[in-house]
């Protein structure tokens, strides 16, 4: 786990009092706050009693901390191991742990003894309260057991918030629920007979509670944080605080009075409120330090690149939170940068019934076994009801899994399952996202449609995607979340390995290739529509290659193909592409036979196609699947040159590039400023070894299976000479698109400003390079990506880029 520039700055800041570190999800917070402990303990720990707390809201995250770094080889990292040992001077604990811990003292020092009631004791005791209190508050029409789980949710609130009497809950802004839905009158309103009433609910309520002999959860912390106000205790020089964002008020304050006043202490707040998805949550609502005691002003730090998802991921993710100006609106928001690190595209799947799903879940992971471990992969779901269903399914087929709990076995060599609420800190190579339904996420338990409600949900399904390394998979049935319709359908696909993007609707005015239709209200057609766009947004087909009601004839019977996709051969118009659609999600087992029988017909045809909008196959001649539709190339339409543009670099030139594309020895090049054709052999025969965003092996450049011609004057020395296909867009501004090719001189001196090829970590990256003091600075052509400071000693300069060839 290598630490970049600004991890390490802020790990070794000298300690200052109050310090709050504000990151995007994968963005190191974590790792910064354990290594911030190392630090401390090293540094700043010089008396007897100086001990160090670090402090966790998620109790799996707790777990998975360890499992990550008891399982780390490298030197720096093993030294973190005594952090998990009895040595008495780093305390990590969970927060309701150490709460709890208060409130076993406190029931010692009072003489009490007090049971914690359970979900099924507290709301019967709630129900109880609510038909006795109804008596004195008549017209309140909240106050009904059928809102027993608003009204309890309500009181938690209030507890956690440490609300001391009714003037100050009359008078408190309740984020999110000022104004009612669906009809529902304005509810909660400040200094209102609603909230007397929930007020005195609450306290009939807690009445009733210690009649039992019980508290509940909240009351529970109440009293913690009045036995850590009334004695003395062991408190903490330093305290760091992760996910402080879903810490509820009393909890704040209860770490507030275990920290020790030291002119070299230190209390560090390690927040992402995009992830807060708690309605208890203080300062993941937006409200300000102040309130707790800390004036955060100049003391805040920012990570705002995710160095845990890809960059497709990561848009999706984005894309999603971006619909929310709650979200946005936060005043401690941190808007994601990019980095430049590219894979699969979100799979989005929708499933007519639960046994489609399963069975999809099943064969996926299949599939993927033969390159990921089992470890590796992650069942996610809003419900625990849900990942119940999944685990049976999976144990079913035979694959061994496990629901993350208390005591996970990370390393067990198992399927894990987790809900969105336990995932929170977690990772894994592989997530699948189930059940995104309208009915699961967001689900509003309470029928009153709040703006609370549906924000923390948005906030649970983002964190949920961006546990994601490296593949993403999401899935509905039956009717999808409002959540998925608002991701852009182009950040994600239908299928691994795939371009096609999910289905959408199309509205009837703007239907393509109208005057070949016979009848456009057809429930078919909208199918059809979906695809003709697909060929041409994405695959590149222009209409003029596309064609409806193809005619085949199969013996004696005259058949009609739903689209087919032509190609230009020998100056003949040959059928390229076939494709059958059929009525949404009714299936698609008949419109494959169909298919079959229509190439079958046709010796021409070399790809088909077959779709409902739910199921999608894609077959090439022989009727074996292949996982993509061919993308259009140049060579399908009738001109017999391959027109490309070459951008000489080091003189500042530029030419047209034409290469037979039946002969790709014979290459003419034009001056683009004279329009003068250049008379010298374009015989400089350059290897095009790979991908500039993979890794490039050092031999690499003497094995290669593909090679481009350039003239002699374009190369400085052919033997250092290579070419690589550019598959980001990091670089656009510089004129360096997605399917460039960059002529690159082998070579490690080079100078500010230049186009490098920079290996980090055994991987490669295309930016522009720039000396800053002691460090090095590569920069990004794209206002999108942020520039990437590193050490001299972890860079290695693989060339220098001397020449583009375009198109």
């Amino acid at each position: 786990m290598k630490l970049n520039v600004e991890q390490r700055k802020i790990i070794e800041l000298e300690p200052a009092g109050h310090t709050l570190i504000k990151g995007v999800a994968g963005s190191g917070k974590t790792t910064v706050a354990i290594r911030r402990v190392s630090f401390l303990q090293e540094h700043y720990c010089p008396e007897e009693n100086d001990n160090i707390l670090l402090v966790t809201f998620n109790k799996t995250l707790l777990k998975y901390i360890k499992y990550q770094y008891e399982n780390m080889e490298n030197e720096e990292t093993n030294s973190l191991q005594s952090l998990f040992t009895s040595s008495g001077e780093v305390f990590i604990e969970n927060i309701d742990k150490l709460m709890f811990s208060f409130f076993k003292r406190y029931q010692v020092r009072h003489n009490v003894r007090y049971g914690i009631a359970n979900g099924r004791e507290a709301r019967k005791l709630l129900q109880q309260a609510i038909l006795l209190i109804k008596e004195k508050f008549p017209n309140i029409k909240l106050l009904t057991p059928k809102n027993s789980s608003f009204l309890m949710d309500e009181i938690d609130w209030i507890k956690a918030c440490d609300i001391p009497d009714l003037e100050t809950y009359q008078e408190i802004d309740r984020i999110g629920r000022a104004s009612g839905g669906q009809g529902n009158p304005q509810k909660l309103t400040k200094n209102s007979e609603t909230r007397t009433a929930i007020f005195e609910l609450m306290e009939l309520y807690n009445e009733l509670l210690m009649k039992q002999g019980l508290v509940d959860f909240k009351s529970m912390n109440q009293l913690a944080l009045a036995e850590a106000a009334e004695l003395q205790h062991q408190r903490y020089t330093h305290i760091i605080i992760d996910e402080s964002q879903d810490l509820s008020k009393i909890q704040l304050k209860f770490l507030k009075l275990l920290h020790m006043e030291k002119s070299y202490a230190s209390i560090m707040f390690v927040a992402d409120n995009t992830q807060s998805i708690y309605s208890q949550s203080w300062l993941g609502k937006g409200r300000p330090y102040t309130t707790i005691g800390y004036d955060m002003s100049g003391k805040a730090r920012t990570l705002s690149k995710n160095y845990r998802t890809t960059t497709e991921i990561s848009k999706a993710a984005y894309g999603l939170i971006e619909n929310d100006e709650q979200i946005k609106g936060n005043v401690d928001f941190v808007k994601p940068s990019l980095i430049d690190r590219h894979g699969h595209a979100p799979i989005y799947r929708f499933f007519t019934d639960a046994k489609k799903q399963s069975d999809f879940l099943i064969e996926e992971i299949k599939a993927l076994h033969s390159d990921y471990e089992l470890r590796d992969i992650c069942i996610v779901a809003k419900e625990r009801r849900l990942i119940d269903s999944a685990a049976i399914a999976l144990e079913r087929s035979g694959f061994p899994c496990e629901i993350l709990n208390d005591e996970p076995k990370f390393a067990a060599n198992t399927v894990k399952l987790v809900t969105m609420h336990s995932i929170k800190g977690l990772e894994f190579k592989v997530i699948f996202l189930i059940n995104l339904d309208a009915d699961v996420i967001p689900n509003d338990g309470h029928g009153m449609d709040d703006e609370e409600t549906l924000t923390e949900e948005r906030k649970l399904m983002y964190v949920g995607m961006t546990r994601a390394n490296e593949l993403l998979y999401m899935s509905s049935v039956r009717k999808p979340s409002c959540f998925v319709k608002e991701i852009d359908n182009d950040y994600i696909r239908v299928m691994r390995d795939s371009a096609l993007r999910p289905f959408q609707s199309i509205p009837i005015q703007d239907y393509q290739l109208t005057d070949q239709l016979v009848d456009l209200n057809a429930k078919e057609e909208v199918i059809r529509q979906w695809i003709i766009r697909e060929l041409k947004q994405t695959f590149g087909y222009p209409l003029e290659l596309i064609a409806l009601e193809y005619p085949v004839q199969h013996f004696s019977k005259r058949g009609y193909v739903d689209i087919v996709v032509t190609i230009d051969v020998d100056g003949q118009k040959m059928p390229y592409i076939f494709a059958e659609v059929k009525a949404f999600a009714s299936g698609i087992d008949d419109g494959f036979e169909q298919l079959k029988t229509y190439m079958m017909a046709n010796s021409d045809v070399r790809y088909g196609v077959v779709t409902d909008g739910v199921e999608v196959k894609i077959v090439d001649r022989n009727g074996e699947q292949v996982s993509d539709i061919p993308p259009c190339q140049p060579q399908f339409f009738p001109n017999t040159k391959r027109n490309r543009t070459y951008i000489d670099l080091r003189h500042q030139k530029t030419y047209q590039y034409a290469q037979d594309k039946d002969d790709e020895t014979n290459v003419e090049v034009v001056d683009a400023a004279t329009n003068l054709m250049v008379d010298a052999n374009v015989d400089v025969r350059v290897p095009v070894i790979g991908d500039v965003a993979a890794g490039i092996p050092i031999t690499a450049i003497e094995h290669f299976q593909e090679s481009i011609q350039l003239l002699d004057d374009w190369v400085i020395q052919q033997g250092n000479t290579y070419a690589l296909r550019v598959s980001g867009d990091s670089m656009i501004n510089a004129g360096i698109d997605k399917g460039d090719l960059v002529i690159v001189n082998k070579q490690e001196a080079v100078n500010n400003g230049d186009i490098v090829i920079a290996l980090i970590d055994q991987e490669a990256t295309m930016k522009r390079f720039m000396l800053m003091g002691g460090s090095i600075l590569l920069i990004s052509e794209n206002t999108n990506y942020e520039p990437i400071q590193m050490n001299p000693s972890d860079v290695v300069i693989n060339g220098k880029v001397i020449g583009v060839l375009k198109g």
